[in-house]
């Protein structure tokens, strides 16, 4: 074994280099088919631009943006602007509505002192306990959902990526809009 270990320890370190006078040339051989042709391949090759329009994957994914920004506007309505929303819908009720109070809701008999509601009420399940959780969770699956038909669409030109930039920005406001300036104060 100790003579393998040596012999190889010569072999990597030995100098095995043939000068051009000690080895004739080996003789090349070019097959003469149409595949040894080179020539330039840019000329063939003709990249029409890509224009941004409106496709199945952004008339889908601007709804679901729409909808994120109205469960955005819906929350904002409900937190800032409770006694406008009040006013023009009397018979919601307030304890599903109404952050300042619905809150309780995920707790036993509305007492954080007692506990969970329900199993998991004051954790994965809190979008049952209040319209405000809901509204968030509506809220993140619309995103993560866009997020995640997008990344399936694959590289584009980064003009796309602007473009998309302004759609989606126009989608989430119209839907935050939708849901935040029909209840902002009305001093009536």
């Amino acid at each position: 074994m100790r003579l393998l270990i040596i012999l190889l320890c010569f072999s990597i370190t030995a100098k095995a280099q043939f000068t051009s006078d000690s080895v004739p040339p080996l003789p090349v051989r070019i097959p003469s088919s149409p595949l040894t042709v080179i020539e330039p391949v840019k000329e063939k090759i003709k990249i029409s631009p890509v224009k941004w329009r409106m496709t199945g994957n952004r008339w889908l994914t601007g709804g679901l943006i729409v909808l994120a920004g109205a469960s955005k506007g819906f929350n904002e309505t409900l937190m800032f602007h409770w006694k406008e929303f009040r006013r023009q819908h009397p018979n919601a009720n307030a304890q599903w509505y109404n952050p300042a109070i619905s809150w309780k809701n995920k707790y036993e008999n509305g007492d954080p002192n007692a506990g969970a509601k329900f199993p998991l009420s004051t954790s994965v399940l809190v979008m049952f306990t209040d319209q405000y959780h809901l509204n968030t969770f509506i809220n993140r699956v619309a995103w993560t959902s866009t997020i995640v038909i997008k990344i399936g669409e694959g590289k584009k030109p980064f003009k796309h990526y602007v473009y998309d930039f302004l759609y989606y920005t126009a989608c989430h406001q119209l839907g935050f809009a939708a849901m935040y300036y029909p209840y902002k104060y009305n001093p009536k």
